[in-house]
């Protein structure tokens, strides 16, 4: 079984419920905040459509739209139960909180069934796009740099390995790699 961040948890039991608020997970780079949520709505059976604002081919806003079209088509294989929309790294789109408010709105007075999770790791675009656009539509949650607990439960690794390595689970399989300076020395 693969580990889960206790913070899934939240997330998994926010994806039956009825629709009630955007779901906006934060953290920096490198947490796992993407495959966090993708662990999550694989779970959860819903209809997914998954969009990465780190697309070469991004125009603006209008992204968020078209992904928006594509994930209410998907409701209808949802029936009651929805679909899911998750549009990572949204602080990327000029704009995007106007057009994620215009949308959740729309489907708000339609009683559309299309949840949104949004990820996101410039804390201050986010911060700035969710308190002037979307105040009172979503719920935050905050992914850290993983705990030493995490880490111990994820990969074995002992106080010394989480001191030396930090809280970056990306830095696990790299432990039994050959030193750094090895490899700079060729």
């Amino acid at each position: 079984m693969t580990y889960q961040r206790p913070q899934a948890a939240t997330l998994a039991a926010r994806l039956p419920e009825r629709r009630r608020f955007i779901q906006v997970v934060t953290g920096p780079r490198q947490v796992g905040k993407t495959t966090l949520v993708q662990q999550v709505v694989e779970a959860s059976g819903l209809p997914v459509r998954f969009a990465s604002a780190d697309e070469p081919t991004l125009r603006g806003a209008e992204w968020v739209d078209q992904q928006w079209q594509a994930a209410r088509l998907a409701v209808a294989g949802g029936g009651r139960a929805g679909a899911v929309l998750v549009l990572d790294e949204i602080q990327k789109i000029p704009g995007w909180s106007e057009t994620v408010k215009r949308l959740w709105d729309e489907d708000t007075r339609k009683r559309q069934a299309l949840k949104v999770v949004l990820l996101g790791s410039a804390p201050l675009l986010i911060t700035q796009g969710l308190t002037e656009s979307l105040a009172g539509r979503f719920e935050l949650l905050h992914l850290a740099h993983w705990s030493f607990a995490e880490m111990r439960a994820a990969f074995g690794w002992s106080l010394e390995q989480y001191l030396f390595y930090g809280g970056y689970p990306g830095a696990a399989p790299l432990i039994r790699e050959p030193a750094v300076g090895a490899i700079h020395r060729r």
